[in-house]
This record gives structure tokens, C-alpha cells and sequence, in this order.
């Protein structure tokens, strides 16, 4: 009898034990698994702001380089209608710095040209970073909302990408002249108001490349394409896009007519700048944004013709 009260108590502590011995190893094996899940971090915000990105305004291209060092230098790259990058146009350097834990992008400008990010050497620039990921970085105005989104320049792999980790490009923005629209009258005594847009379209690219030096020159803009966002847009009354949401549901149905001239590539249509004008100084304030417009409007006197 005692012999096996020995044997059961010698069971009982072994499966105490082993008891024991299993929560050990799950404490363990959660532990270290938590653990490196925990350190697989993002990247520190400052680190991936650092690279190379390019910004598109109409037809140019700033290539810009932020730098570990806390410097950056940028160069325009001029584009021809049907042809590939043609010629360089200006550059610049400076500083950057991240301000307000991370929540604003300081640009100074050191030096260079003026150039179409209308950045001028010795001044400051300050920007909320709206948005930073592995395709774009956007950079918001907070007086005037107006944006720059740029794409990285080694962009997220894209499903083409190979198995060896290449990175490419896959797609590339287009802008047009801004549109301005006499929207509809409801009554003919209404008020005039004319709608005016910026408007970009992305597009994915048929065929990824690796470098800017391989993308071809942006595609024109289809004639028809401009005659049909006028007449979508001339066919609306004020209450049908006096705010935001309103104006959001129109730029779904504006992609929709967009999409078969660009071959169903179109990604989306990115709205830069809009304002609903009901005076002449509304308007001209809004074309103002647009230098090279301004003959086309009256704003200024077009320059003499060359008399042989």
C-alpha cells in the first residue's frame, strides 16, 4: 500500500511537472513570437520620406531628391508632345525638416531656378503631409488646400514586378487646362455662377518601367474628352455641386465618361483646385492660379506678333 501511494504521488507530481514544463513553453513560444512581431516596425517617418520622387505640372517633370543629410536638390525635366523627356529646365537645392511631430514638411530653398513648383530660392515652404506611403507622397497648402502629390520614383511593386524584387513605375498623371463652366440657370433670373476645375487624370501605365528615362511623353488630352466634361458640367445647377460630397458623386460619373479615352487605364481623376465663381473677381482669382491662361481670359494683353 505504501508502496503505491509512493508511486501515485510520484505519477502526480510528474504531471505537475510536465504541467509545468508546457506552460513554460508556450510562455516561450508566445513571448518570443510576440516579440518579433512587435519589432517588425515601419520604417522611422523620416526614413522613408528619404527618396526620390517626381512631381508632374502640365508637361514637366521635378525630379526630387530628399536626403539623409536633411538636404534635397530638384531638376525640371521638359517634355515634348509626342516625344520622349527632351531637355532639362532649371534646378534648385536646399533643406528639409519634418516639424509638428512629423505632421509638416519644411521646405527652404537655398538656391536654383524658379521653377513650376513655384518655389522661389530664399524662401521658406511649409506643407502638411497629408499622405506618405510606398507609391505617393502628398503635400497639402493649409491656407489654400491646394495640393502636390508626388510619386516615388521607386515606386510599390507592382504585380508585374519580378521575383527578384525590381521596382517600377506604373503610372503616370496627366493635366489639363483648367475648365470653366456657366452652369445652369434654374430660373432665368438666377444668379450666374461659373464652375471652375483643375483637374488631373491618372492613368496606369500599359507597360511598367524602371526609370523616368523610360517613360514616354505624357498622351494629349482627346479633344472630345474636354467638349464632355463642358457639357457635364454646363448641364448643372449651383445646388446640385455647392459642397464637397456633391461635387465627390460628379467626379465618380466624370471618371466613367473619361475611362474609354484611356483604353478603361484610367486609375482616377484627382480634382487639384475648384471654385464655384458668382463674380468677375471669383473667376480672376482662380485663373490668376494659371499664368498661361491668362491672354485666353482677357487678363492680361497678348504679346505683339513679330512683324517682318
Amino acid at each position: 500500500m505504501f508502496v503505491m501511494t509512493t508511486t501515485a504521488i510520484a505519477k502526480k507530481l510528474m504531471m505537475k511537472m510536465k504541467i509545468k514544463l508546457l506552460v513554460i513553453i508556450l510562455i516561450l513560444f508566445f513571448s518570443f513570437f510576440g516579440c518579433s512581431g512587435s519589432e517588425q516596425k515601419e520604417d522611422p517617418f523620416e526614413i522613408r520620406l528619404i527618396d526620390d520622387w517626381r512631381y508632374t505640372y502640365r508637361r514637366s517633370m521635378i525630379i526630387m531628391s530628399i536626403k539623409a543629410n536633411g538636404n534635397w536638390e530638384s531638376q525640371v525635366r521638359q517634355q515634348g508632345h509626342f516625344s520622349e523627356v527632351v531637355q532639362k529646365k532649371g534646378s534648385q537645392r536646399g533643406k528639409w525638416e519634418l516639424a509638428k511631430k512629423n505632421k509638416y514638411l519644411k521646405i527652404t530653398v537655398d538656391s536654383g531656378d524658379e521653377i513650376e513648383t513655384g518655389w522661389k530660392p530664399g524662401n521658406d515652404y511649409e506643407y502638411i503631409i497629408t499622405s506618405l506611403s510606398d507609391e505617393k507622397l502628398i503635400l497639402t497648402k493649409e491656407d489654400s488646400g491646394a495640393e502636390m502629390e508626388w510619386l516615388r520614383m521607386r515606386a510599390k511593386k507592382s504585380s508585374s514586378g519580378s521575383p527578384d524584387g525590381e521596382q517600377f513605375i506604373t503610372e503616370q498623371k496627366i493635366d489639363i487646362a483648367p475648365v470653366i463652366v456657366n452652369l445652369k440657370k434654374r430660373t432665368p433670373y438666377s444668379k450666374e455662377r461659373f464652375a471652375c476645375l483643375g483637374l488631373s487624370f491618372i492613368e496606369t501605365l500599359e507597360t511598367p518601367v524602371k526609370t523616368i528615362e523610360e517613360m514616354t511623353a505624357a498622351p494629349l488630352i482627346h479633344p472630345s474628352l474636354r467638349d464632355d466634361i463642358i457639357f457635364y458640367f454646363s448641364s448643372l445647377e449651383y445646388n446640385e455641386i455647392k459642397n464637397f460630397t456633391k461635387v465627390k458623386d460628379h467626379m465618380t460619373n466624370l471618371e466613367k465618361i473619361a475611362n474609354p479615352y484611356f483604353k478603361s487605364r484610367l486609375k482616377e481623376i484627382k480634382l487639384n483646385n475648384i471654385i464655384i465663381a458668382a463674380s468677375k473677381g471669383s473667376l480672376e482669382e482662380f485663373i490668376i492660379q494659371y499664368p498661361d491662361q491668362m491672354v485666353r481670359f482677357n487678363m492680361i494683353p497678348s504679346l505683339p506678333q513679330e512683324t517682318k
